[in-house]
C-alpha cells in the first residue's frame, strides 16, 4: 500500500471528526452535561493525535506523487504550507482539551461509578476549546482542498469553459444525429414507433 494512498484515506480524519466532535461538544453545552463535554474533549484529543499521523503521512506521500505527470510543484507546495499551520491549531485544540480532561476531573467523569461527583468544566474553557475546534475545522477544509486541487481539476479550475462547450455541442449533434437515423427511433420501446 503507497504511502500516498494512506495519506488520501487517514486525511478524512481530522476532515470528518472534528466537525463531529463539535456536534458532540454542543450538545453537551445544550444539555448541560459534563460527560458529553468530556466525550467531546476526549474526541478532540484522539483527532489531535491522528492528525499528527496524517500529516506525516502527506510528507510521505508528496516524494510519491510529485513525479507524475500533470501534477503541478507549486499546488503540493501550497498544500504543504498551509498543513503545517493546520496541525499547529489542531493540536492547540487537543492540547486545550486534553487540559480539561486532566485538570477537571473529565477522565474521572466517563469513568465514574454511580454516586461519584462529575467534573466542572469552565464555561470559559469550553468556549475557548469550541472556538479553537471551529477555527482547526476551517483550516483543515481549506488544507484539504488545496490537497484535492493537486489531482482534482474541478478544484482548479483544470476543465475549461472551452472543453465543456464542445462538450455540449458534441451531444447536441449526437441528439440531432439520432433523431435523423431510422435506427435510432424508438430506442428503449421495443423498436416500435
Amino acid at each position: 500500500m503507497e504511502i500516498a494512498y494512506l495519506h488520501l484515506v487517514t486525511n478524512h480524519i481530522p476532515i470528518i471528526g472534528i466537525p463531529v466532535a463539535i456536534v458532540v461538544l454542543l450538545l453537551g453545552i445544550w444539555r448541560k452535561s459534563p460527560e458529553i463535554k468530556a466525550v467531546a474533549f476526549l474526541l478532540f484529543t484522539g483527532i489531535g493525535l491522528l492528525t499528527i499521523m496524517v500529516y506525516f503521512l502527506g510528507q510521505g506521500g508528496e516524494d510519491f506523487i510529485e513525479e507524475l505527470p500533470g501534477v503541478s510543484h507549486d499546488t503540493i507546495e501550497e498544500h504543504e504550507e498551509f498543513a503545517l499551520p493546520s496541525l499547529i491549531v489542531v493540536l492547540i485544540t487537543a492540547a486545550a482539551a486534553l487540559f480539561a480532561l486532566v485538570r477537571y476531573g473529565g477522565l474521572r467523569t466517563l469513568l465514574r461509578r454511580d454516586g461519584a461527583e462529575p467534573a466542572a468544566f469552565p464555561g470559559w474553557l469550553t468556549i475557548a476549546v469550541l472556538v479553537l475546534a471551529l477555527v482547526s475545522a476551517g483550516m483543515v477544509g481549506w488544507t484539504a482542498r488545496l490537497g484535492g486541487a493537486i489531482r482534482h481539476p474541478e478544484f482548479h479550475g483544470g476543465v475549461t469553459q472551452a472543453a465543456s462547450t464542445s462538450n455540449n455541442e458534441a451531444a447536441e449533434e449526437a441528439e440531432e444525429n439520432d433523431g435523423d437515423d431510422e435506427s435510432g427511433r424508438g430506442r428503449g420501446r421495443g423498436g416500435r414507433e
